[in-house]
């Protein structure tokens, strides 16, 4: 069909019209940034290791049906979350308190 043939249809829009969106169709905010989404903010993923730490937690040691049913299973996830779940939090706080300072622009003079 080629470009002849999109030129027939009363919907299609030029690069120059279509403006600033993204290939998915989203439109960008600001200067050509994509829009932020609540899955973009550092502790998000901390959090949820933390919710999957308490849950396996809480079927190892408090809920005794559980616990009984898939042991193995339940402490070998309390711990390997707990420890991404730390190392991601540490992580997560390195990044957040770098980025205000990186932009911090008043100085001593």
């Amino acid at each position: 069909m080629g470009r002849a043939g999109r030129a027939r249809y009363p919907g299609a829009v030029s690069d120059e019209q279509r403006g600033s969106r993204d290939p998915e169709g989203r439109t960008t905010a600001g200067g050509g940034a994509p829009a932020s989404t609540p899955f973009d903010n550092p502790l998000f993923l901390p959090v949820l290791l933390w919710l999957f730490a308490a849950w396996f937690g809480y079927d190892t040691f408090a809920d005794t049906e559980a616990g009984t049913e898939w042991p193995w299973f339940n402490r070998i996830g309390f711990v390997v979350a707990l420890v991404l779940a730390i190392y991601y939090t540490v992580q997560a706080r390195r990044a957040r308190e770098a980025s205000p300072s990186a932009g911090d622009s008043s100085g001593g003079e």
